[in-house]
């Protein structure tokens, strides 16, 4: 059974084993985690979930063990702890993610392992091992799914973030392979999340996230008491690849090999995950990249812009939401974030809040800046190009044309990016990840951010309370 040597694994692997390129990238995750994650706490989604679980509970809960809500002081039990902190981290676009696996890792592994290890006061050195054990299988589920699995319409996040979510916490719970085989079962018989909710500009993108951690977190507790799962989740006859992955007609058990997936495991890649620049979906990135690159040229000039082509792989070319309608959509608008970025240049969430603010999702304003960007919008079109569309999932291309007004002799500029800033070929230094966080965070005491170059020093609940002051 494939899921059988994946319980192996992760019942097997030990901190040593780490590179200290693994250790070092862990980390810098974890601190980008937390600072999106500490701003992320004051969206609306997350500030309803809070507001739910209370609800619920009507404040009765008498707890043994507790885990903390990040950027606040409240604490609560392991559970919603997880699912509320899972919403915070992805809420604001900017969670970590990996492009082959097509999937955010930080956002669904370190609320788990933080809920877990808080509670049980387990030391540093036991949270990064079951963070890169997430790392690990998240990455490995996720390459085997995709690009199959995200065209029948599913969030890989929600999906295969519940697996991770159950290997992170299996580990930390320490159970045996048997155990930790009928968590993941548990995990495949709950994943869920539908793109529709992503397009649809909604909420429930960020619910998928936290759901996957409430679900994983709560099958290695079922799991851990003798709650038993299906082994054969994964690749049996009415399972997860043959359910949601592949067509019926494309795949029996008898003929699908997992033999070198199965070779694969335990080397880690953690160091091949990306960072993210701007609040906007990863797939928009590099047509963000492209259109600062063109602004520096044009510098201010945008109002002399006559069109905008933008030509990309396809995946991307279908976020073309002309009319976004709340914060959601936005986030999902390749047009408004090129149109953004050509006129505002590079922009934080706080300028996002600012631009909404004055009248950009509204038919009507009166603020200059805002009219030139619809005006830039209103004059673009989307191109899905076969070309670029070829370099999919290993680049993520894109070559954004403008064309200048009789003012500028109808000049055209045009520039391509084939990986966005952030991916492994073209990474973020820690530097960047610390302005990151303190463009998040203002008013946050930096300082605090040092316990975790030595979190293999402390326990987590003191490393939670020292980050969380």
């Amino acid at each position: 059974m494939f899921l059988q040597n994946i319980s192996k694994f992760i019942s097997n692997y030990r901190y040593e084993q780490a590179t200290v390129e693994s250790i070092t990238t862990a980390k810098a995750a974890f601190l980008d985690f937390f600072g999106v994650t500490y701003r992320g706490i004051g969206e609306k989604a997350p500030q309803i979930a809070c507001y739910s679980v209370e609800e619920i509970f009507q404040g009765n809960l008498n707890l043994n063990l507790n885990a903390s809500i990040i950027g606040t002081k409240i604490k609560t039990d392991v559970l919603h702890a997880g699912f509320i902190n899972g919403i915070s981290a992805h809420v604001l676009e900017l969670d970590d993610g990996h492009r082959g696996a097509q999937i955010h890792l930080g956002s669904v592994i370190f609320p788990t392992a933080l809920a877990i290890a808080e509670s049980y006061d387990l030391a540093g050195k036991e949270f990064i091992e079951s963070v890169l054990v997430g790392y690990e299988v998240g990455i490995l589920l996720g390459k085997i799914v995709n690009p199959e699995h995200r065209n029948k319409g599913f969030h890989t996040t929600g999906t295969i973030g519940a697996f991770i979510a159950g290997a992170v916490a299996s580990k930390l719970l320490k159970l045996d392979e048997g155990q930790i085989l009928n968590a993941l079962g548990l995990c495949g018989t709950q994943a869920a999340g539908l793109l529709e909710s992503d397009h649809g500009g909604s909420m429930g993108k960020s619910l998928h996230v936290g759901k996957a951690v409430y679900n994983g977190i709560l099958s290695a507790y079922l799991a851990r008491n003798g709650f038993t799962g299906s082994g054969t989740i994964f690749e049996g006859n009415e399972g997860f690849l043959k359910a949601m992955v592949f067509d019926n007609s494309d795949y029996t058990i008898d003929d699908f090999s997992f033999e070198d997936v199965l070779n694969d495991i335990g080397k880690v890649r953690v160091r091949d995950i990306y960072f993210k620049k701007y609040p906007f979906c990863r797939h928009l990135h590099s047509s963000i990249d492209t259109a600062l690159k063109l602004k520096s040229s044009i510098g201010d000039e945008y109002n002399h812009i006559q069109n905008v082509a933008i030509k990309t792989y396809s995946v991307a070319a279908e976020h073309n939401n002309f009319n976004p309608k709340n914060i959601e959509e936005l986030r999902q608008s390749l047009p408004y974030a090129v149109a953004i970025s050509l006129v505002v240049g590079e922009v934080s969430v706080d300028d996002i809040n600012q631009l909404i603010e004055y009248g950009l999702l509204d038919n009507y304003s009166t603020v200059d800046t805002v009219n030139s960007i619809k005006k830039i919008v209103n004059s673009m079109i989307i191109v899905a190009d076969d070309k670029l569309n070829e370099l999919y999932p290993d680049k993520r291309p894109s070559n954004v044309i403008i064309k200048l007004d009789e003012s500028f002799r109808n000049g055209v500029f045009q520039n391509i990016t084939f990986l966005p800033k952030g991916d492994f070929e073209n990474p973020f230094q820690l530097r960047d990840l610390i302005d990151k966080f303190k463009g998040l965070n203002p008013h946050y005491d930096i300082n605090n951010l040092t316990v975790i170059d030595s979190l293999e020093d402390y326990t987590m609940k003191y490393v939670v309370r020292k980050l969380n002051e």
